[in-house]
Order: structure tokens, then C-alpha cells, then sequence
């Protein structure tokens, strides 16, 4: 990694786990912090800065997502919650009340480092660090660029979003303009088949609302009764 080393703390109770996580991360040029009791998690946050928190959901009489809960009441840190196993209610609720992202554990350690990265470079510019090797925009237009899985407003700055709000924009601007279903939506962002009573899928567009909606663009993404949603495209892409 270029620049300051990342500061990366560890909340998980395997302790082997932890170990070998820390040791890879610090061969990559990370600076690793590694905790195993949660009612710990606080004092640790408050003694030293941390980048990003690597969050186990498993913690023996608590949960990954009771922590995030927590966490999110008071401070934006960036979090990736680590399974031991993929279970769809608790990655759809842990990815709604703010995870940057989730992961099984036994994902390669190279794979999560790439995570890592990908996340601290979505917060780069809210934690008001140098862009670094984010190229600039140039001209002044929304871009959504996949690649990056980053979104940039006509200023260059980056518009921060968790991993299910950049998956719905992304579905919904590969359409086009066609409605996309909300079963469409629940397959490709949440991996699972839609419930009608399942409210996931409208939490992320309300959320993702708020962070493009403004004064000059006022409804990005449009409700199609019955349906699902309409990305209906920034107006600077309808002048390029």
C-alpha cells in the first residue's frame, strides 16, 4: 500500500485467527491491532485511531451485527464483518445498518486485503486524507465508475457508499432507464430470493436517495408502482 500504512484493528475471539490475519496484513505493510473481547471494543476505540475494523459476527454471548449497531450510534469507522459462515438474513441486515462489506472466512487473506483497500478507498476523502492515486475527474459530471466501484460528484469528491448502496446504483445504471424489479434487485445486491415482506431492498434505495438526490437532481432513481425502481440518469449525463 502507498502512503500512511493503514491502521487496522481486529475484533474476532479465534485467537489462531487473528494471529494469522494480523501476520499477513503486517507483511503487506499494515499496522494490525487484534482484540478478542468485545466489551473491550470501546476503551480500544478510544485510546488509538483505527482505519478499519475487520469484525468477526460470531462473538460468543454477542454478535458482529449488535456490535455495528453500536458502533454506527456514534462514529463512522469502516467495517468489514467477517462470517464463518455466509447466512443471508445476517449479511442483509449487517450490510443495512452500515458494513462496507462481508465475507466468509475462509476467503484467501490476498482477497481480503483487496477488500480492505477497496474500502479505505471509498473513505479516503471523508477521513480527509490526500486522494493519492485516485485519478482527478476531469469536467464536472457524476461518475459512476464500476471498476473503482466508486461514485464521484461533479466536484471530483468522492460520494461514499456501503457495498449494497454501490451494487443497487450499479444494477440500476446498467438498466438504462428500464424498471428494474425489486426481485431483481434482492437477487443481484442481497444474493437471495425476494420476500414481499422483506424490506431490505427499499432501505437501500431510500438511503442511496439521500446521497444523490440534490437541489439540481432531484429524483435520480424513480419508483415504478408495483414494480421496482427507474434510474432515470443524472442530468449532467443526459448534456454529455
Amino acid at each position: 500500500m502507498t502512503g500512511a500504512p493503514p491502521d487496522i484493528l481486529i475484533l474476532d475471539d479465534d485467537l489462531a485467527y487473528c494471529e494469522a490475519m494480523a501476520a499477513y496484513l503486517e507483511s503487506q505493510g499494515c499496522r494490525v491491532t487484534t482484540l478478542q473481547d468485545p466489551s473491550a471494543l470501546d476503551a480500544t476505540l478510544s485510546a488509538a485511531h483505527h482505519d478499519l475494523l475487520l469484525l468477526d459476527q460470531r462473538l460468543g454471548s454477542t454478535t458482529g451485527t449488535d456490535v455495528l449497531v453500536r458502533i454506527r450510534a456514534h462514529m463512522d469507522l469502516p467495517c468489514i464483518v467477517v462470517t464463518g459462515r455466509s447466512e443471508a438474513v445476517d449479511r442483509i441486515v449487517n450490510l443495512e445498518i452500515g458494513a462496507d462489506d462481508e465475507l466468509e472466512k475462509t476467503v484467501p487473506p490476498r482477497e481480503m486485503l483487496a477488500r480492505i483497500r477497496s474500502v479505505l478507498r471509498r473513505y479516503r476523502n471523508r477521513a480527509g486524507q490526500p486522494a493519492g492515486q485516485v485519478a482527478p475527474t476531469t469536467g464536472r459530471r457524476w461518475q459512476l465508475l464500476a471498476e473503482r466501484r466508486e461514485l464521484r460528484r461533479p466536484d471530483g469528491s468522492l460520494c461514499p457508499l456501503t457495498t449494497a448502496e454501490f451494487e443497487a446504483l450499479h444494477v440500476l445504471h446498467e438498466a438504462k432507464g428500464a424498471t428494474v424489479t425489486r426481485a431483481e434487485l434482492s437477487r443481484r445486491v442481497f444474493r437471495r430470493e425476494f420476500d414481499p415482506a422483506d424490506r431490505a431492498v427499499d432501505t437501500v434505495i431510500r438511503k442511496l436517495r439521500t446521497k444523490v438526490d440534490t437541489v439540481e437532481e432531484p429524483r435520480v432513481i424513480k419508483t415504478v408502482r408495483s414494480l421496482g425502481y427507474m434510474f432515470t440518469g443524472f442530468l449532467d449525463e443526459a448534456r454529455a
